[in-house]
Order: C-alpha cells, then structure tokens, then sequence
C-alpha cells in the first residue's frame, strides 16, 4: 500500500482549487460574452419620401431598397453603446453616442428607394443599395461600396478607404468621390452622358474604354477633364494618394 504524503495532499487540492477558478472564470466570461450585445430595432412610417441619417462611430453600415413604405433599422451593439433616435416629420436621425471604449455598433436598415441618406461613421464599411435618393456619406475609415444607386446627387468624402460606385447617372445630376487615401472604382453604363473630373495626386488615372470617346479631353500634371456623350451631370473624382479606375459596362 502506497501512502501520499501532506506535501502531496496539499498540491493536489491546490490544483484541484486552481482548476476548479479556471472553470468558474470560463463560465464567467462565457456568461459576460452572451451578455455583451444589445439590440436596437425601429420601425418608422414616414408620410413622404424621408431623410434618414446615420451618425455612427464604430461599425458597419448597411442600407438597402426594398419595396415597402416603412423604414426598419437594426443594429447589434456593446452593452455599454447607447443607440439614440429623433423623428421631426420625415426627417430621421439614428446615432451611437461617443464614448472612450469605442464600441461597436453594426447596423442593417431596409429603406423606401427614393429615401435620402446621410451616413456620418468613423470607423467601418459602409454600403448603400438600391438607392435613387440624395447620397451623403463621410467617414474617416471605411471602405464604401455604392450599388445599382440612381440618384440625382451624390457625395462621398473618405479619409482612409476605397470607394466603389456601381450605378446611373442622372441628366443633370451632381456625382462627387472623394478618397484622401484610396481607390476610386466607378462602373457606368456606356450610354450615360457626363461631365468628368478626375484628379489623383499620384497620377494613377485609368478611364478604360472611356478615354477614346471623351472629347475637349485635357490632360494636367495631375488630372485629366473632359467631356463624355455631349455631357450632362459632372462627375468629379479624386485621389490624393490612391489611383482611378473607370469602367464601362
């Protein structure tokens, strides 16, 4: 018969101690886990077509057309971010309120087409689809994906990040993307008339199979003007460290 020792007795209750913390502190943060997310979810009926804004400090931003008249807002956030709203007539304002943790806040929002929207985020991808309302979006970190939108007015000015415009132009519409740092990705369609800007500081400036049809075309040290089908809306683009790629479809 073999006898333990009390040295032995104690590590082994000592470690049976340590393990069973262990396990408790695994629940602990399993349970605080599960805990950590809130839910925000609206539901706004606007009598006209409305102005939706978006104020965001972390975390993406997703908006899409659907074919209802209501617009239905979601967004999962840290426990400790505080997701407030304002409604004055049609105009909508939904905003994370700022804090020194930063925590994330992701929103998915379906929107009437003709909604106007106005995204303000500083950090976190931003895509808008479907789209045929004003545009405004600015961030200082985001990438920004712009898809089948058919908006007479659009503006988008990003400190760090790619912007991607997939879409129509209107006769006599407006179109400004702007990247401090990063790409500008623009895909038209080959029968939409324009007026281009383009100015990219590095000198990356690719207009594809559009640059044998533009015409009074001027080329500067660092960008290239000119007209497309007569022209119509201006569509102004620029790069200051990032190239231009524009593509026909």
């Amino acid at each position: 018969m073999v006898y333990k020792s009390g040295h032995t007795r104690h590590t082994t209750r000592k470690r049976s101690i340590q393990f069973c913390l262990l396990l408790f502190f695994c629940f602990a943060l399993i349970t605080v886990s599960a805990d950590s997310q809130s839910r925000f979810e609206r539901t706004y009926t606007p009598r006209r077509a409305a102005h939706l804004t978006i104020s965001n400090v972390n975390g993406r931003v997703n908006v899409v057309a659907w074919d209802k008249r209501t617009i239905h807002a979601r967004a999962s956030s840290a426990s400790y971010v505080t997701i407030q709203d304002r409604v004055i007539g049609d105009d909508i304002t939904i905003s994370t309120k700022r804090n020194l943790r930063l925590g994330r806040a992701d929103f998915e929002v379906s929107v009437p087409p003709e909604t106007s929207i106005t995204i303000k985020n500083i950090v976190g991808n931003i895509e808008l689809r479907g789209i045929t309302g004003h545009v405004s979006v600015s961030s200082i970190d985001s990438d920004v994906r712009l898809v089948k939108v058919n908006s007479s007015a659009v503006d988008v000015l990003v400190t760090s990040g790619d912007v991607f415009f997939d879409g129509e132009l209107r006769d006599g519409g407006s179109y400004s993307l702007q990247s401090m740092k990063g790409d500008l990705d623009v895909t038209l369609p080959s029968a939409t008339p324009f007026n281009l800007n383009a100015r990219a500081l590095s000198e990356n400036i690719n207009l594809g199979s559009f640059l044998s049809s533009l015409t009074g075309s001027s080329r500067g040290p660092k960008g290239f003007s000119g007209t497309y089908l007569k022209g119509g809306c201006r569509l102004t683009l620029t790069a200051y460290a990032g190239r231009i790629l524009l593509h026909k479809k």
